[in-house]
């Protein structure tokens, strides 16, 4: 009996199938003696059915001694490495990380991310492995006691940049600043911290980009999470209005390509098209100009490039007035 048990507990899918099977069967037997026994032919029929399925089904199943302990042991880590608790991530091993792969159902297609902040579950700069399952974004958290978070997908439908966040790079970041596995895999992904002066005043800050749950990122990890997640990155208040639209549009641009979520090749290919809409569009040609004379200032476009698009423009502005004679 003992066999049969732990295949039911630790045998494939099909085994488990037939085990439920024969189990059904035998009770449709018992049922079929007890109505036998008052008098029914077809439940006797039924019955004797019933056992040589149960004996059929039990012949074909093979109870492999090695393949139960291998499946009992695999069960038995994967629960080992949940519960398991570390003084700290420096003391995650290469091995645990692979057990914990493939406890949490980790899918191929993962990305590795750092979560810098997400108050709601008390996460605080923490590495972590992020992929897509069954509706859910999936979040593996590396912490003294690692853990899994699952965000309804319906629920992140937009990231949000979060541009000079003053911090203090000194208390950031401090159990990655050990020489371990996980340091080694995440140190790529720490934020990029930028030294300002205010008058007397020196201080830090960071680009932070938040998922709509309120999962905030480092803006290192936002090119991996761009791969996994498709959805619109909103930039808020982060250039003035009084800017034209074509240049906040470039401005933002460059940002995706400073961070890496946009190739040097996509954001030539972007820019390019942004700069031939803006050229085609009818308007006033100083304020085209000046357009192109900021962008190039801040460095979002060449000269030549620039000098390109207003050549362009010429040559449109020619033709239009030559298709109205």
């Amino acid at each position: 009996m003992r066999k049969y048990w732990n295949a039911l507990r630790y045998g494939n899918a099909k085994t488990k199938r037939i085990l439920i099977s024969v189990i059904l069967l035998f009770l449709l037997f018992i049922a079929g003696i007890i109505l036998a026994a008052k008098g029914s032919v077809i439940w006797g029929l039924i019955a004797v059915f019933a056992i040589i399925m149960d004996i059929v089904l039990l012949q074909s199943v093979r109870f492999g001694e090695k393949e139960m302990i291998a499946a009992k042991t695999t069960k038995e880590k994967k629960k080992a490495i949940k519960n398991k608790e570390f003084s700290d991530i420096a003391q995650i091993t290469e091995e645990d990380i692979k057990q914990l792969l493939i406890a949490y159902h980790v899918t191929a297609s993962h990305v590795q991310v750092m979560i810098d902040s997400y108050k709601k579950e008390g996460i605080k700069q923490s590495p972590a492995y992020m992929w897509k399952a069954k509706g859910y974004l999936n979040f593996l958290i590396l912490e003294n006691k690692p853990r899994n978070l699952a965000v309804p997908l319906p629920q992140v439908t937009k990231i949000t940049y979060q541009q000079n966040v003053e911090v203090n790079p000194l208390t950031e970041y401090e159990q990655m600043r050990q020489p371990s596995v996980v340091n080694a895999m995440y140190q790529e992904f720490l934020p990029v911290y930028k030294e300002r002066m205010a008058g007397a005043r020196h201080y830090y800050t960071k680009n932070l980009y938040m998922l709509e749950s309120g999962i905030c990122i480092t803006n290192t990890s936002m090119k991996n999470a761009h791969q996994v997640l498709q959805v619109p990155i909103v930039f808020t208040g982060l250039v003035d209005e009084r800017y034209s639209r074509y240049y906040r549009s470039a401005y933002e641009m460059k940002i995706l390509l400073l961070d890496q979520v946009l190739s040097s090749e996509e954001y030539k290919q972007q820019i390019s098209e942004m700069l031939k809409q803006m050229a085609d569009e009818e308007g006033e040609d100083q304020e085209y100009f000046d357009d192109l004379a900021l962008m190039v200032r801040a460095r979002l476009v060449t000269q030549e490039v620039a000098k390109y698009f207003m050549e362009y423009r010429r040559k449109q502005e020619k033709a239009r007035k030559h298709q109205k004679q």
